[in-house]
């Protein structure tokens, strides 16, 4: 009878062993296939971007403001780069407080009732399709903008507008997660010192979530970035350089193009050379970016934790 226990044993423990090897080979292969399938990518945009280098001068297509990829031949971006971080900065400088403060507010203040509310109402903000912050934009905000300056509405300001709105869900969702995540016993701790509420969220709690705080921005500045439909419906997607005088408002009142508007308003008509390999080299661009912000945030997550002891 033992022998048989014994023997069953055995095989459970067989069953278990192979069924850990079958499941870590699983998770090995979806490793290596994401990753061949960035490298992938990350080497087609390249390569198809860096051929435009062996036609026009690389400084020309970074310094060059005239877009004229059919009749003339010329392929400058710089408006479009000053457009694409201009609009991504505001929208991020606006939508970073107030997407901090509402996860500060769900996680420390709320009730559970409102607490799920929020949850489920950032969940329809993050699902909702592009197109239709578009819409918004095209019925609410261009129309608004018309009332309070004479311009056709079709501006960096509404770009800013709509794309505040879109990244708050990023903001939220992952500042929300950073401060539930910080153990409780700090707060406890920090009451018990005699300091406030309000004291240890901006002392204690937020210090100790800044890694995930940081990385929710970060997100977000990807996201803004890269949006493109929305953008392009709002913006006017007009190949020139911000009017940065006080008459626009500093540039906001301006139509403009950005990286990724200027990919999706050409890729319909594009052919086969220059033309395409400079959306490609756009696209590159693009690239770079997202990964020079995220090897900061990397920096700055890693970087010395706070001194909860001062």
């Amino acid at each position: 009878m033992k022998s048989f226990s014994l023997l069953k044993k055995n095989k459970s423990l067989a069953f278990s062993s192979l069924l850990d090897h079958f499941f870590s080979n699983i998770f090995r292969f979806s490793l290596i296939i994401t990753v061949i399938s960035l490298a992938l990518i990350l080497l087609y945009v390249f390569w198809n971007g860096l051929q435009l280098f062996n036609k026009v001068s690389f400084l020309n297509f970074f310094t060059k403001i005239n877009w004229e990829p059919v009749a003339r031949k010329e392929f400058g971006i710089l408006p479009m780069i000053i457009s694409s971080f201009y609009i991504t900065l505001a929208s991020v400088i606006i939508s970073a407080p107030i997407g901090i403060c509402c996860a500060i507010y769900a996680v420390e203040l709320a009730n559970d009732s409102l607490r799920k509310l929020i949850q489920v109402s950032v969940q329809i903000l993050a699902g909702t399709p592009s197109v239709i912050f578009g819409l918004l934009g095209l019925s609410l905000i261009t129309p608004w903008i018309q009332t309070i300056a004479p311009v056709p509405g079709l501006s960096i300001l509404a770009a800013i507008i709509i794309l505040s709105i879109m990244i708050l869900p990023t903001i939220i969702s992952i500042s929300q997660d950073a401060i539930q995540s910080v153990p409780k016993e700090f707060k406890q701790a920090s009451l018990a010192l005699g300091a406030t509420h309000y004291q240890t969220i901006f002392k204690v709690i937020l210090p100790i979530a800044k890694s995930g705080i940081v990385t929710a921005i970060v997100l977000a500045i990807s996201r803004a970035f890269g949006e493109a439909m929305a953008v392009k419906m709002v913006i006017g997607n007009i190949q020139t350089m911000p009017n940065f005088s006080a008459d626009h408002w500093f540039g906001l009142l301006s139509p403009a193009r950005t990286l990724t508007t200027n990919i999706i308003g050409d890729i319909e008509y594009a052919r086969e050379g220059a033309h395409l390999q400079a959306l490609f080299a756009t696209g590159t661009i693009l690239f770079l970016v997202i990964m020079i912000v995220n090897y900061l945030a990397y920096l700055i997550r890693y970087s010395k934790k706070p001194n909860l002891l001062k």
